[in-house]
């Protein structure tokens, strides 16, 4: 019994890490709500907790959208197959010994938001369902497994009317879930992200936005050991592409 409790009584150990996220969107719903998007991430880490964020890469991976706009206020969408390729944290020397991989990902993802204060302020919910094969070294066969993520986000528009609007600024917060499925995890929790940032739209469609971000991520089966990731982010947006640059024009629908 004392041997079986002792994974429950272990000792949490947290490996931090300096990070860099970039991610790029572009986005297009046509009249008859349905669309198109596409998004470009990539990643940059320090090693050892030595040196700065962008020394080593971390994570690039593409994944193109469909979309169908329920409403001004909810969307789905598809992403029929996704590529990511991963150098993982290194922050032990065992850690080089872990080969770069890349991973296929097909995402169903559903979002709805509900605005207050005459639209300036923005509460949003994101539920992504992921099927996962990730490349496994010396073996041909692809390790599968599921997630399903959680995400609440609210922006403020501290300047402008609403969200919508040319020129406008806002600040958002948000915090989303990561909960692995599948027989081959045995550690069901994956990792919480934590987002503060702000951004202002430009040429009608566009957005930048720079984040302060703190993802933990745990690792390996036991339960114990976690990455934790802190740095910053840099967001750009193209919210309707047929928009892009336009004095007036339809309203930009919304993206998460």
């Amino acid at each position: 019994m004392l041997v079986a409790m002792q994974p429950a009584f272990a000792q949490k150990e947290v490996y931090r890490h300096r990070v860099f996220w970039s991610k790029s969107e572009i986005n297009q719903v046509y009249p008859n709500k349905f669309g198109w998007g596409a998004d470009l991430v990539i990643r940059r880490k320090n090693e050892m907790g030595q040196g700065n964020m962008f020394a080593e890469p971390l994570r690039e991976s593409f994944r193109p959208w469909l979309h169908y706009q329920f409403s001004p206020y909810a969307r789905f969408s598809f992403s029929p197959l996704g590529y990511m390729h991963t150098n993982e944290y290194k922050a032990d020397l065992a850690d080089f010994q872990r080969p770069d991989y890349h991973e296929l990902r097909t995402t169903f993802q559903f979002f709805h938001h509900q605005k207050q204060l005459e639209g300036k302020l923005m509460h949003t919910w994101r539920y992504r369902y992921e099927l996962r094969w990730q490349e496994q070294q010396n073996d041909d066969d692809y390790r599968f497994l599921t997630r399903f993520r959680i995400r609440y986000r609210v922006r403020y528009v501290f300047k402008g009317a609403n969200f919508y609007e040319n020129n406008m600024m806002y600040a958002a917060v948000s915090n989303e879930l990561g909960i692995n499925i599948g027989k081959s995890v045995p550690y069901n929790f994956n990792q919480s992200r934590w987002y503060l940032g702000a951004g202002v739209r430009f040429a009608n469609a566009a957005r930048i936005e720079v984040r302060y971000v703190d993802r933990y991520r745990a690792r390996g089966s036991a339960g114990n050991l976690y990455d934790r990731g802190q740095g910053l982010m840099l967001g750009i947006y193209i919210d309707q592409l047929s928009e892009l640059g336009k004095k007036k024009g339809q309203e930009v629908r919304f993206y998460d």
